[in-house]
């Protein structure tokens, strides 16, 4: 049966299912179950007959946990749950804790009450508490509070026992006007003034006790006069100064060669090593010494008329004379220099460099410059060189206006195989050319084994320059995988680090990804994964143009897995101010393909006008396909062939083979 809280005070309303209450033409087992527990019931209820677990009164309703303190029953109790009334309150995760009603209120449909707790708050967990109230008293005539801070100060209504212990236990209180015999005050805290015949408030301390506490005022303006009244002088070597004690202060500084300083109680004044001291040991530089006396010299030291050897020693020859030396003076009485000695103070009335006293030179180590002015007449064609080569010979030389090279160029005559330079069909047949057509000289330039100047091409088989491959490379989109691409706005400062997932996938730093749902379209594009904080832009898709036209593949991911993206963004903005969209490209491939162009004729097939729409790759699985068939036909098999021998590039091959009277003929030909 259910707890006798939950039983009703109408006698009918109690018919609910056995063992819950008593139905009309109820079985006998039923009967037996319902009184047994019914007994039950009752005595639990007597087993703690002073508390009362009332619910709503109706049986209707129980508590549910508003706060710490308080609950709510869905029913109007104000005049069962009445302040000051004594509860007992049980959860599983509270325990059972004691208190008394403080407040009840109702505002429908709900009573809310709060208690004062003995001790313990009514747990978070426990959602709907069981809660018990002892006496039913309105109040006694004398009513006693029950106040553990004695807030309400009453002379007529006296305080409950619990109340008066815990006030007096509680050990702050405020006494007025009481005498403390003999007291002993443990860490006292005094907020206000002292008065009494121990306290005394003198500036001039004129008292003098040992037992009397002087007041804060006094001591300050017992010390400051004190202070004021006196000052220190100084006396020095030149000049006085007084010192005021309570408002100077005392500078003891150094000066050139002396630092002060000062620790504790002591200053300390010291020279430093800028000072020569008597008896260190110091290098003076740049000092000026006058009529010095040097005593007691030390070390080696040269003298004027002494006889001293000097070693690794250096004569200055611009401040310096060294006279009358005589050649058996010195160690060495010649000097060698470049193969040629010379005797010093010798007799030799030959010019001092002539080759003849070169004994030795080798003949292959002579440099320098020999002027007109060292040469008599002039140099013999037969001491140049071997001697092959004539005076005469040389003198050609004479009439060259140019480097030699350029005007025997110019100057080339037609070689054997162009002896008719007046027909360019001739030329090309002994150089073996063919029937190579001729062309304006205006469209073509040969420079160094290459060919520029070459315009756009307008048919199948013209040849195209390299700006007109670039610029058609340039309107390519290339494929762009992406690890993983976004389902929802991403915090680009803190979202896209090594170890956050994004469409079910663990990202590792480096690894692309496509944001293309953010809530600022401006921050969508392709995005690198780092190992903390803020991610950038793919550095290869960080501006418009790359952007723009792009086709994402879509590596992995719960959502976007093996998708394609394309950015339908125009390209007439900027990164940051542009917004820029993704739309999902989705191939379809359903139905079967009858014609793209391609007709039959026996076993050759031929792609005509209609333009294959579907993508994918063209092969062609034939033995062999005729020279008519590629181009406009043109070109014969015979020569297709002759790439066969090719070994590398056609043109380098053709330029390493290009001689002077080939580059000739190729000039008049074009």
């Amino acid at each position: 049966m259910s707890k006798v809280k939950t039983w009703s005070t109408t006698a009918a309303s109690n018919n609910a299912a056995s063992p819950d209450g008593w139905p009309e033409n109820m079985p006998p087992s039923g009967v037996n179950n319902s009184a047994r527990l019914m007994m039950a019931e009752i005595r639990e209820v007597w087993n703690d007959k002073e508390w009362f677990e009332l619910g709503s009164g109706t049986g209707t309703s129980d508590a549910t946990r508003a706060s710490t303190t308080s609950i709510t029953i869905a029913a109007d109790v104000t005049s069962t749950y009445h302040v000051g009334r004594r509860v007992k309150i049980y959860g599983a995760n509270t325990g059972t804790i004691y208190g008394k009603i403080l407040t009840t209120a109702y505002s429908a449909p709900n009573t809310t009450v709060s208690f004062t707790l003995d001790s313990g708050t009514i747990h978070s967990s426990d959602t709907t508490p069981r809660v018990w109230v002892g006496s039913t008293y309105v109040g006694p005539a004398i009513p006693v509070v029950d106040e553990d801070n004695m807030a309400s100060n009453s002379a007529v209504i006296p305080p409950s026992q619990q109340s008066v212990k815990a006030y007096s236990d509680s050990g702050t209180q405020t006494m007025t006007n009481k005498t403390l015999t003999s007291p002993v005050l443990t860490t006292p805290v005094l907020n206000t003034s002292l008065s009494g015949s121990a306290f005394l408030d003198e500036d001039d301390m004129a008292s003098d006790s040992a037992t009397k506490v002087a007041s804060q005022q006094s001591i300050k303006k017992f010390v400051e006069d004190k202070i004021t009244a006196e000052d220190l002088d100084i006396i020095s070597d030149s000049g006085n100064i007084d010192i005021d004690l309570d408002g100077d202060s005392l500078t003891l500084a150094g000066g050139t060669g002396i630092n002060s300083s000062a620790t504790g109680t002591t200053v300390t004044h010291a020279i430093d090593t800028t000072v020569v001291q008597k008896d260190a040991t110091q290098t003076l530089t740049n000092k000026t010494l006058t009529s010095p006396v040097i005593n007691t010299p030390t070390g080696d030291v040269a003298t004027k008329t002494g006889s001293q050897t000097l070693t690794n020693k250096t004569i200055n020859g611009s401040n310096n004379t060294l006279s009358n030396i005589a050649n058996g003076s010195l160690s060495n009485s010649t000097v060698s220099y470049g193969g040629i000695s010379l005797a010093l103070g010798g007799t030799d009335a030959t010019p001092a460099f002539n080759l003849a006293d070169a004994t030795g030179y080798p003949g292959s180590s002579l440099s320098g410059t020999i002027g007109n002015s060292q040469i008599a007449t002039g140099v013999d064609a037969a001491k140049i060189a071997d001697g092959s080569v004539s005076n005469t010979e040389f003198q050609y030389i004479n009439s060259l206006s140019s480097n030699a090279q350029t005007q025997l160029d110019a100057k080339v005559v037609k070689a054997s195989n162009l002896s008719d330079l007046a027909s360019a069909s001739t030329s090309r047949t002994n150089l073996g050319l063919g029937t190579i057509a001729t062309q304006a000289s205006s469209n073509v330039a040969v420079t160094g084994g290459s060919i520029t100047g070459m315009s756009n091409p307008s048919n199948n088989l013209d040849v195209s320059n390299k700006q007109y491959v670039d610029n058609a490379i340039a309107g390519l989109r290339n494929r762009t995988v992406a690890e993983c691409a976004s389902t929802a706005n991403v915090n680009i400062s803190n979202a896209l680090e090594a170890g956050d997932a994004i469409d079910g996938v663990t990202l590792v730093a480096g690894d692309r990804v496509l944001l293309k749902d953010q809530s600022t379209a401006t921050e969508n594009g392709l995005y690198l994964a780092v190992s903390s904080g803020a991610a950038s832009r793919d550095p290869e898709h960080d501006t418009l143009d790359e952007l723009v036209g792009g086709m994402i593949v879509v590596n992995q991911g719960s959502t976007n897995n093996d998708k394609i993206f394309l950015c339908t963004t125009d390209n007439s903005g900027s990164i940051g101010s542009t917004n820029i969209t993704y739309t999902q490209v989705t191939p379809s491939n359903t139905g079967t393909v009858t014609s793209v162009g391609l007709t039959q004729s026996g076993t050759e097939f031929t792609i005509g006008s209609t333009p294959i729409t579907s993508s994918g790759n063209i092969t062609i699985n034939v033995n062999s396909i005729s020279a008519t068939k590629i181009g406009n036909g043109d070109v014969t098999d015979s020569e297709l062939s002759y790439i066969n021998s090719v070994t590398s590039n056609v043109q380098t091959q053709l330029d390493a083979k290009a001689t002077q009277g080939f580059v000739t003929a190729m000039s008049i030909a074009l």
